[in-house]
């Protein structure tokens, strides 16, 4: 199976996608995981374990525990984005490694204002990017007639 299709595979249960909600957050663990999701710890563990399996996630130490044994800590432990675009003529799926921390040299400036600036330009980016993806399948559809 290609690195694609496990993460497609890791990330397409809702219950794994709600446990990466909170692991991008910090670490946690099963435990806690399942009372945060109200969902069976036999359940979690499972879950975990797919996500462990396609490296998106790790174990991340323990944590003492006054009611029993210590807690697995889990914490995400690889960076990435997916694009998919299915339309008529168009079928296309691609994984960004995100991991490498590039040759950004951050200042103490404000973080805040540098993050709210990175998301507004990424939301002009996809804005565009939409706009292109309709002009290709408009070219394709009359290709195709």
């Amino acid at each position: 199976m290609s690195s694609i299709d496990e993460l497609l595979n890791a990330i397409e249960n809702q219950t794994r996608r709600e446990i990466l909600k909170r692991l991008v957050e910090g670490r946690h663990y099963a435990l806690q995981l399942a009372k945060d999701l109200r969902v069976s710890q036999q359940a979690i563990v499972k879950h975990l374990d797919v996500l462990e399996k396609s490296k998106i996630i790790k174990k991340a130490g323990m944590e003492k525990s006054d009611m029993g044994a210590p807690r697995k800590l889990y914490e995400v432990s690889k960076s990435f984005s997916i694009i998919i675009d299915v339309a008529p003529g168009i079928f296309e799926i691609r994984e960004y490694d995100l991991d490498d921390e590039g040759d950004f040299k951050l200042e103490d400036e404000d973080f805040g204002e540098i993050l709210d600036r990175i998301e507004k330009e990424i939301k002009e980016i996809e804005k565009r990017r939409i706009e292109l993806l309709k002009m290709k399948e408009q070219i394709i559809k009359k290709l195709l007639r």
